[in-house]
Order: C-alpha cells, then sequence, then structure tokens
C-alpha cells in the first residue's frame, strides 16, 4: 500500500513503544515506526525493567533525533502508559507494544482519518496476526463503524489506536487501577466525550503467543467487570433493583439432577446461591416443585432467599421457564425493580463478577438484555437444500476473521432482563442485547454424574 502525502497538514505524532523483556522483537517494531512514509513522529521508546538484553538493542537508537529512549524500574503498562502521555509532545498519540509492529502507512491512514473531525477522539484499524516467527496467521476485520455499529460495546484494540491528546487527557488518561486490562477503561471514557471510527484496512500485526495478555482471560474478564462498575458510577448511573429467579425442576423431573450431590465440601445448590448472595442482586427467588430442595434452602439460608413451589405439571421438560418466572414475580418481596435476572441453577464456577459485570453492562450500554455467550470457534454448518453450507467465519482455508461472521454461543445459564422486556413480554429478539463473555469454565454446567465429575476435576486442577 503506497500513499501519497500531499496536502495533509503535518500534525506531530507521537509513537511510544512499551517494552518488557522483548528483545526478540522490539528491534522491528522500531524500525516500523522509523519507517513509516508519514514523518512528522517522534518514537519515544520505554523500557520497563528489562532483564533481558533488550537495553543493548535499545541504545542503538539513542542518537536518532527522532527518538528519545527512558529506561526504567519495572511500574507496569498502565503506569508506563501515562509516563508516556506525560512525555509526549504529539497532537496525537499511539502505544505500539513492543512485540507487534506497524504497516508503513498505519500513520499516514490513521492521521488522515482523525482530522476529518474535531469530534473523532479514537481511530483504529483492522490487523494482522502473526506468530512468534513474523508469520500472518490471519488477519481480524471490524464492522463498518460508520454504516453498522450502533452499540458500542466492542472496544478497538488496545493498541496501536491513534488517540487524540487532548481527548486522552480529559477523560484522566490510563486507569492505575487496573493492572490488567485490554483496553476497555479507556474505550468506556472515550465513548462517553467523543465519536470513535475503525478504518477498514489491516495497519498493524498482532503478534499471539503465550505471553499475551489475552491468554490470562478469567483474569481479564475479573478486570472488565471491575472497569464497569467503576464507569458506571462515574457517569452517574443509576443502580439496577435486580431479582434473581432461579427454576429448578428437580429429581421428579430430572432425575440425572445433580444439585444436592457435593462438589467439593457441600452440595452444588450452594456454589450457585453463595456466588449470587455476593453479587448486587437485590433479591433471590427460588421456584421448583421439589420440597427437598426448599428444605435445604430454608435450612441453609433462611430468609435470605425468597421460596416459591410451583405444581410438578409446571416443571416438565418441554414447560418454559418463563411463565413460572413471571408468576414467581408476582409473589417477590421487593415492591419495585428494574431487572429480572435468570440464572440455572447448574453452573457452579459462575462467579459473581460475572452477575455484576452482566447488571453494569445494562446500566453503561442501556440494553434490554445482556447474555452470557462464549464466542465459538467451532465450524457450523446449515442445510439448505443442497448440503451444507458453512456459517460465520470459520472456514478453515482462509485467514480472514470478519467481526460481522463471529458467532457467539449462549452459554453459562445467564440472562438478564430489562422490566421493559418482562412487562411487554414480547418477542426477545425484538429488544437490543448486549453480552458478557464467560470463559469455558465458568460456562459449565453440571448437569449429571459426568458433568458432576468433570467439575471436581476441574477444582481440583485450579485450587
Amino acid at each position: 500500500m503506497t500513499l501519497k502525502t500531499k496536502n495533509l497538514n503535518n500534525s506531530l505524532v507521537t509513537v511510544y513503544i512499551t517494552n518488557f523483556n522483548y528483545a526478540k522483537y522490539i528491534e522491528k517494531s522500531i524500525q516500523s515506526v522509523l519507517n513509516q512514509t508519514y514523518k512528522n513522529f517522534e518514537l519515544i521508546i520505554i523500557d520497563d525493567g528489562s532483564t533481558d538484553n533488550s537495553s543493548s538493542i535499545i541504545t542503538k537508537y539513542i542518537e536518532n533525533p527522532k527518538v528519545r529512549i527512558i529506561f526504567q524500574k519495572n511500574m507496569g503498562l498502565n503506569r508506563t502508559n501515562n509516563v508516556a502521555v506525560k512525555c509526549s509532545n504529539g497532537e496525537f498519540i499511539m502505544r505500539l507494544d513492543a512485540d507487534d509492529y506497524l504497516d508503513k502507512d498505519a500513520l499516514l491512514v490513521l492521521v488522515r482519518t482523525i482530522k476529518r473531525s474535531k469530534k473523532l477522539g479514537l481511530v483504529f484499524s483492522n490487523y494482522y496476526y502473526i506468530d512468534k516467527d513474523n508469520n500472518i496467521t490471519g488477519q481480524e476485520f471490524r464492522h463498518d463503524f460508520k454504516k453498522d455499529v450502533k452499540l458500542l460495546n466492542q472496544p478497538a484494540h488496545g493498541a496501536c489506536s491513534l488517540i487524540r491528546k487532548n481527548a486522552l487527557l480529559e477523560v484522566g488518561a490510563y486507569s492505575n487501577e487496573f493492572s490488567c486490562q485490554d483496553g476497555w477503561d479507556l474505550w468506556l471514557k472515550i465513548i462517553e466525550n467523543y465519536d470513535v471510527e475503525n478504518v477498514n484496512l489491516p495497519l498493524f500485526y498482532y503478534r499471539k503467543h503465550g505471553k499475551n495478555l489475552t491468554n490470562n482471560q478469567e483474569r481479564l474478564l475479573e478486570t472488565r467487570s471491575r472497569i464497569y462498575a467503576k464507569h458506571a458510577k462515574k457517569i452517574n448511573r443509576p443502580d439496577l433493583r435486580v431479582i434473581c429467579v432461579i427454576p429448578i425442576r428437580g429429581k421428579k423431573i430430572d432425575n440425572s439432577s445433580q444439585l444436592l450431590n457435593e462438589l467439593g465440601d457441600e452440595p452444588l445448590i450452594n456454589w450457585i446461591l453463595n456466588s449470587v448472595l455476593k453479587s448486587k442482586v437485590s433479591e433471590i427467588i427460588v421456584t421448583t416443585p421439589n420440597q427437598e430442595i426448599l428444605d435445604h434452602i430454608k435450612k441453609i439460608y433462611g430468609k435470605k432467599i425468597t421460596l416459591v413451589k410451583r405444581d410438578i405439571k409446571d416443571a416438565l421438560e418441554n414447560t418454559s421457564y418463563r411463565p413460572i418466572i413471571f408468576n414467581a414475580l408476582k409473589k417477590r418481596k421487593l415492591l419495585a425493580y428494574d431487572a429480572v435476572l435468570e440464572l440455572t441453577p447448574d453452573a457452579p464456577f459462575r462467579s459473581s463478577f460475572y452477575i455484576n459485570k452482566a447488571i453494569d453492562v445494562m446500566r453503561v450500554h442501556r440494553v434490554d438484555r445482556v447474555l452470557g455467550v462464549i464466542q465459538d470457534e467451532s465450524i457450523f454448518y446449515n442445510y439448505t437444500g443442497n448440503g451444507l453450507k458453512i456459517l460465520g467465519n470459520n472456514n478453515s482455508s482462509s485467514l480472514l476473521r470478519f467481526e460481522r461472521d463471529y458467532l457467539y454461543r449462549q452459554a453459562g445459564g445467564i440472562s438478564l432482563l430489562s422490566k421493559k422486556c418482562i412487562d411487554n413480554q414480547k418477542d426477545l429478539k425484538d429488544y437490543k442485547n448486549g453480552h458478557i463473555i464467560l470463559t469455558q469454565k465458568s460456562s459449565l454446567r453440571v448437569r449429571n454424574k459426568l458433568e458432576m465429575n468433570i467439575a471436581n476435576l476441574i477444582m481440583k486442577e485450579t485450587n
């Protein structure tokens, strides 16, 4: 790709590279900045206390007039980001991770895009996936933000976005509170005040390997939950009064039910109830025809949980839970509510932070419904009359990954519905749906003896 710079107002861009023990990759990262077709930039290289031979590579550029070098004791990514912001002189700023690198026209394209409107606070591009040997393994293509995107709940990549520095300072730059994040905190702050836009070209190379932050998924998702909670409070979104309804069929209907069997050292049902009690939920209702379960819950939890016994015919396998939930709500203690959380009773590793995040996603994005999902990388087909046709973006013969074709599977037995959904009782597809991502572990449901054995093995492995 070759683009002309003629007539482009050359605003100074600060690119900063954060490095911690990436001696193997950092030279390629540095060179990708120095080789940009857009020439009005400064490059700040910050080594965050590396213990490998990074310093010997970085110091080779000490006399380059475009390069400034900072060596510091290890401070972590967010503190390092703020060091870079403080030291920067550019009108626009971009972070480049030391194991990634830019297309030669990246700055040119992104600067040209962001200068179209002062309302734009952040622009970002599509990108290539590469392995440890620089082989391209895929391409990530995002939605067209001008035409297709109305719900801004999928952030830009944490690095290689071009940000208007004044916008970054206005929203408080990077929060030192979160040591593990991938761009969510800054994204939520920016979109409250500025427009964002995607450039539909792959302009950087993102290296996927064992050291990536995204590999620690559970920790990452828990951090996102805390980010959402903080952001909802910051923008003065009111707390939601949430009623949690847990419908249970019980042994007479579901003979394989494990709810009163022990996972570790306590019954499975306790795992679910304990996680809800630790969450932001205002009231918990358990509805079941099973007297043994009702007795167990009453004995352990007393008045902390509202119990509603229902007729066994209302718990048959082909009977929808939803009318039972509506009926249970009529018997609630809470006089007013904003949303109803429907939970399955059999997901023991579904931590309270997933519940809290669902509530805060509804608060921040003002959606009608929030679902727990997993992005499924399996290959799916449907039958068209002429054989099977592949669905989504899971064609193994292609390196392209189009965001519009991602397939998400509802998982984890978690669904949060606004009062609007409950009152209208229309087809749920007519409402605006948000989502939260769960891990494979947190979405595991224990519905039979085999799955109970698996859950016990997982618990032993992770303890």
